[in-house]
């Protein structure tokens, strides 16, 4: 078939859709012997293993964390508390208490935030006159991290911290191979991480507020609470995932736009195009490349069995641009209208914090495009990532 099966290779990393592209269309389930598990790439088989909670599961991922020879006991303490390593029935638990948090009406009580923070730092690049920008560091990443700190009830002032333990918790979480000792990077800041929030949360149960934590502390099902370690866990959680996946989406919509000069044009001329134009920026270059699961039972998948103890990972990029699924499905078009990707997965496990991301994206591209009509790439050369899972650059530097 002609390609490696290193995941951490230029191949997979700098060129992910040409590399999961060709197994989707040469061996649908391909058995990664390197990796030591089974490559899924076509749109169908994705979407149906995403929903299969019988013979996958994701609890197995996280035991696989306590069974690795590291000594990292806070980060193999507070990964399996996490909604997103949890099976049924102890994530239908959290996940009710997590989903009624993100209701609609709390979704759309934010745009008014969002459309302040993000003019705010519009101002703040336009203040300083600056002829090129780090779009990461100046705005992609202080838009979501600031509106998931206000959710949460955090000090501004604290937010740089957060977005350091973030990364060095994603060190681990991502599969950051490259970086030296990331598994004592990530311990370190769970354990930082952690402290900071239980100190959060004995102060609101002190003082409650109108903030995500004292509702976490007070929500219930079937009439009990959540403990304090599983409050602390969600709170690291949310305030993790509420904006480092948004910022590398920022990043990705913000560098097609820029490659996509004609698009970036519409988009401006209509901002009511934002939610077709973030949905096909999920679907053509989403920030989740792969999502893995373990095999609990037994079960075949195109005619291949796959057995209890192994491995499967689900290419979402390449489930997005199936021609099975999307037509002409390598080209960005943000008039399309058939918004059916995988980007924030699917099923029971599919991203809660979904609508925040549509809602802070829908703001932050057409207010981009608008304020600096002209924004191009300072530099072709593009360092992306070097994680098997996710996908964004390191750095964006664009000229105004």
């Amino acid at each position: 078939m002609g390609v490696t099966d290193d995941l951490t290779n230029p191949e997979a990393i700098d060129r992910p859709y040409e590399y999961f592209g060709r197994i989707r269309e040469t061996d649908p389930v391909y058995h990664n012997e390197k990796w030591g598990g089974y490559i899924v790439t076509r749109y169908d088989d994705v979407k149906h293993c995403l929903e299969d909670d019988e013979h996958l599961s994701l609890r197995v991922q996280a035991d696989r964390l306590r069974d690795a020879p590291h000594d990292i006991p806070e980060t193999e303490n507070m990964f399996p508390k996490w909604i997103i390593y949890l099976d049924p029935p102890e994530h239908t638990r959290l996940r009710q208490i997590m989903s009624d948090a993100f209701n609609p009406e709390m979704i759309r009580a934010q745009r008014a935030e969002a459309e302040t923070i993000t003019e705010g730092l519009i101002e703040e690049i336009k203040d300083d006159d600056p002829d090129e920008i780090e779009l990461i560091d100046d705005f992609a990443f202080r838009l979501p991290v600031r509106i998931i700190g206000r959710i949460m009830g955090l000090p501004e002032e604290d937010l740089d911290r957060v977005g350091e333990w973030s990364k060095n918790i994603g060190y681990t979480l991502f599969h950051y191979y490259g970086v030296e000792d990331r598994h004592q990077k990530t311990e370190q800041a769970i354990r930082e991480f952690a402290d900071y929030v239980r100190g959060i949360v004995q102060e609101r149960r002190a003082e409650p507020r109108e903030d995500l934590i004292t509702y976490l502390l007070e929500a219930e099902t079937d009439g009990k609470t959540l403990t304090e370690d599983e409050v602390v866990a969600a709170t690291v959680l949310l305030l993790f995932a509420g904006h480092e996946t948004t910022t590398k989406l920022i990043a990705n919509g913000t560098l097609e736009l820029v490659r996509h000069p004609e698009q970036m044009r519409m988009l401006r001329e209509d901002p009511s195009m934002a939610p077709k134009a973030v949905e096909e920026i999920i679907r053509y270059h989403g920030p989740s490349k792969v999502v893995t699961r373990g095999v609990v039972e037994d079960f075949e998948l195109r005619g291949t069995r796959i057995e209890a103890g192994q491995r499967v990972l689900l290419s979402l990029a390449a489930a997005n641009r199936d021609p099975r699924k999307f037509d002409d499905p390598e080209t960005f078009d943000i008039t399309r209208s058939t918004p059916s990707h995988l980007g924030f997965g699917h099923g029971i496990h599919s991203c809660i914090g979904a609508p925040l991301a549509r809602l802070e994206t829908r703001v932050a591209f057409p207010a981009l495009v608008q304020a600096f009509p002209e924004m191009e790439l300072a530099t072709d050369e593009i360092e992306w990532t070097h994680s098997p899972l996710v996908r964004g650059p390191e750095e964006l530097r664009l000229t105004l």
